[in-house]
């Protein structure tokens, strides 16, 4: 299936590795002007190198006051580079993908401490609100200058649906408030053409998670065992984004 975002521009969240990167690559390859936003600065920018051009922010979606000043960032890179903004538009950009999230594998209700049930919650569901909610005025008020209204994807996780798998209460609770949040989200949009979406994919081999199951090998045979097909998961994003319907 073929994509052409020439002209437009994507805002990727988690974009210095694993799905996040993936996104951001994939969508650049369609033609898209990637905002990469990350907390790791460096990867982030990485991300931009191996692409070629585009800008690179680092934001802890923790904080609103982070948020705001990416979003005022991301504004006025756009309107000097005179990418994503229409005559008339302050949008600069016209879709969002939020891949930026905190894994957290500590389990039992009594496993993990509050602040650490609050960092969770703050940076994989507050932080895609605080995102939307810096950018939605503006994507509405430029959606009619569109070919498309725009788009959000939101990606929340296979544990929202089944409880956690190998992962905490507090992730799986902040994936599953996504799925609410998108769907409230898209009645909102949809006036407007704007589509909002969410992904919740299994168990995938990113960076991260071969970090957290490198020596342990009963958890990778969790992992094993977690896909009714008896294997690891091992399609990359790419495979998913771009294969045939």
């Amino acid at each position: 299936m073929q994509i052409d975002l020439t002209g437009q521009t994507a805002l990727i969240t988690g974009a210095a590795a694993g799905i996040g990167r993936q996104c951001a690559l994939t969508l650049a390859e369609a033609g898209a002007t990637i905002v990469a936003v990350d907390i790791n600065l460096e990867g982030a920018q990485a991300t931009i190198d191996q692409i070629g051009d585009g800008l690179a922010v680092r934001c802890d979606l923790a904080d609103p006051e982070d948020v705001t000043a990416m979003h005022d960032q991301v504004l006025a890179w756009a309107s000097q580079a005179e990418v994503g903004v229409l005559p008339g538009s302050q949008a600069g950009v016209d879709h969002l993908i939020h891949c930026a999230g905190i894994i957290a594998y500590r389990k039992g209700i009594n496993g993990f401490a509050l602040d650490e049930w609050d960092r969770v919650l703050d940076v994989n569901l507050r932080g895609t609100y605080l995102v939307c909610r810096a950018f939605m005025e503006e994507m509405k008020a430029s959606a009619g200058q569109r070919a498309s209204g725009g788009s959000i994807v939101c990606f929340s996780s296979l544990a929202a649906r089944v409880g956690g798998i190998e992962v905490g209460m507090h992730y799986a609770a902040s994936k599953a408030g996504l799925i609410g949040f998108t769907r409230t989200l898209a009645k909102e949009g949809g006036p407007y053409g704007i589509t909002v979406n969410a992904v919740a994919p299994g168990i995938i081999l990113t960076e991260p998670v071969r970090k957290q199951v490198a020596g342990h090998e009963e958890l990778s045979r969790s992992y094993h065992g977690a896909h009714p097909i008896l294997r690891r998961h091992r399609r990359t994003v790419h495979d998913h984004l771009t294969r045939p319907p």
